[in-house]
């Protein structure tokens, strides 16, 4: 398992900022997984293990449209963002084990509101 001491990191499942503690996902032992939000990874196991991408993406651009984004705008900048996480990367559902899943500090993939058309 790939472990942070501190910061904000991003889940690679969908892509949510991941601030304090008590977000992180778990493993079957309780321990804090670094990779995955609380939301998407549980007790050692991915919430909706049969999620796929394009569900995922849908899922998440719903949330940024809700945040008032246009959907046209929301899904086409966190397509090609999701697709780049480590859940997602090899055609998902299924992740690469979890020491070989990396993490990634905000804001890399923090998705920029400038110059945005809506």
């Amino acid at each position: 398992m790939t472990t942070q001491s501190s910061g904000t990191s991003i889940c690679q499942s969908c892509a949510t900022l991941i601030r304090r503690p008590e977000e992180f996902g778990t493993g079957a032992d309780g321990r804090r997984i670094d990779a995955y939000c609380l939301r998407c990874f549980r007790n050692g196991r991915f919430v909706e293990p049969q999620l796929t991408l394009k569900e995922m993406i849908h899922r998440v651009a719903e949330e940024m449209r809700l945040g008032g984004l246009s959907e046209y705008s929301a899904t086409r900048e966190i397509a090609d963002a999701i697709s780049k996480l480590g859940r997602w990367r090899q055609g998902g559902p299924e992740p690469p084990a979890l020491e070989e899943t990396p993490t990634q500090k905000a804001p890399r993939l923090v998705i920029s509101r400038k110059n945005q058309r809506r």
